[in-house]
């Protein structure tokens, strides 16, 4: 045994002798890949998830004002190239807001200059803003269009044809109107070069006939974020191999979170992973809920606790995402009151409702929002139409539901569901 134990020691310690004469050329390398991964792994939570989320009332004055002025850039951004037709205009015009999830947000701009500071160690300053905003200007086009509603005269021919014979060109003027509006054609931005089509239909509800164009899709014109793609390669100097992940990192981090899911610490200044309900099974009542997405049904993110693949950050998905295409309904789960009605950067058009009982369902990433603030809604009422509004890389539909403010996964609620 002694002999055999001094020849794996012996061994042992040749092994260590090789491998460290073969490592030892290479060890500064990897001390510095450790290093930069470290500090970039720091960077992404302390910069871009706290600076650029923060409230400027707890930020330095230089970082206060270096964020006012990326909001006031950002702003200049989307409206120095606008159109209506060949007319410049200097403002967001399209009657469904659908500027939104195309513009740039100053918070773009920020996580661009902290890469730059990364990178480089450039000085986060106003003349970097300067440098990094003139590579992204935003152009929106519009078309003028004029929706035009008729009321539908209903009664025997007699009547009609009298109406006809005294004021045979001005019945449509006494029981219709019109209604001017600017529709999006096109974008080019940050997000990418997008054309937007429409299709004119006329249809008749409540005794009234109205002809409109109505969205039907969006075409992306080359690559998505080409603008910031070719932007990191050639200012930053971005490998092709490293250029999704950089993407990613800047649009994600702007967005208020680096995880890929939906940032939800805005609905709840508490909220955070000691806030999840792991089964929530028994804390509605049996059959309260209907399927939030009539006809649609397969998952494509599961609700859970997640490590990210590069931070290593142990973070929620708050809710279940389901595979639907842009324009079919979401509906109310249950009978409640709409709390809120509205936009959010990560979470697009959403609505959220309270049922009673501490009981709260969210539903996100609408492409049309279907109801308003305080406004009560039955349950299989439709209050939102599925789109990829916010951060969204195609559409789906996002739903959740918290019991007391605590995170609960909404498959619980529905049988079979996991």
């Amino acid at each position: 045994m002694n002999i055999k134990n001094k020849a794996k020691k012996s061994l042992s310690k040749k092994a260590k002798r090789i491998a460290v004469k073969a490592l030892k050329p290479f060890l500064p390398f990897i001390i510095l890949f450790l290093g930069l991964l470290f500090a970039f792994c720091s960077i992404i939570d302390a910069i871009f998830v706290q600076d650029v989320q923060a409230d400027t009332k707890s930020l330095p004055l230089e970082t206060k004002q270096i964020k006012e002025q990326c909001i006031a850039k950002a702003e200049y951004l989307n409206t120095c190239h606008n159109y209506i037709g060949l007319q410049p205009t200097k403002n967001l015009l399209d009657m469904d807001d659908r500027e939104r999830d195309k513009e740039i947000q100053w918070s773009h701009l920020y996580s661009i200059m902290a890469f730059h500071n990364m990178t480089n160690n450039t000085a986060i300053n106003f003349l970097l803003l300067n440098q990094v905003a003139k590579e992204f200007e935003s152009t929106f086009r519009y078309e003028e269009y004029t929706i035009k509603e008729e009321q539908i005269i209903k009664g025997n021919s007699a009547a009609n044809s009298l109406v006809k014979d005294e004021k045979e060109n001005s019945v449509n003027e006494l029981t219709g109107k019109t209604q001017k509006v600017y529709l999006l054609v096109e974008s080019d931005t940050i997000m990418g070069h997008y054309k937007y089509n429409y299709e004119e239909r006329t249809v008749e509800e409540n005794g009234v006939k109205t002809t409109k164009k109505v969205f039907i899709g969006e075409e992306l014109i080359g690559e998505k974020y080409e603008r910031l793609k070719k932007y990191l390669k050639t200012h930053l100097f971005v490998r092709d191999s490293d250029i999704e992940t950089d993407v990613e990192i800047v649009i994600q981090a702007a967005n208020g979170y680096y995880d890929g899911e939906e940032s939800t610490e805005w609905l709840q200044g508490k909220s955070s992973s000691d806030t999840i309900i792991t089964n929530g099974k028994g804390l509605v009542p049996t059959g309260m809920f209907t399927w939030p997405i009539p006809g649609y049904t397969t998952v494509t993110s599961k609700f859970g606790m997640r490590t990210h693949p590069i931070t290593h950050v142990y973070k929620l998905h708050s809710g279940t995402d389901i595979s639907a295409p842009i324009g079919a309904n979401f509906v109310a789960m249950a009978d409640g009151k709409v709390i809120k009605a509205s936009y959010n950067s990560a979470y697009g058009n959403m609505v959220m409702i309270d049922h009673g009982d501490g009981i709260v369902t969210l539903y996100a990433h609408g492409s049309e929002i279907l109801v308003t603030t305080n406004q009560q809604v039955t349950k299989g009422q439709a209050v939102l139409k599925v789109g990829s509004t916010g951060y969204s890389t195609g559409p789906h539909a996002h739903f959740e539901v918290r019991i007391n403010g605590n995170f609960t996964n909404p498959m619980d609620y529905f049988e079979g569901g996991e």
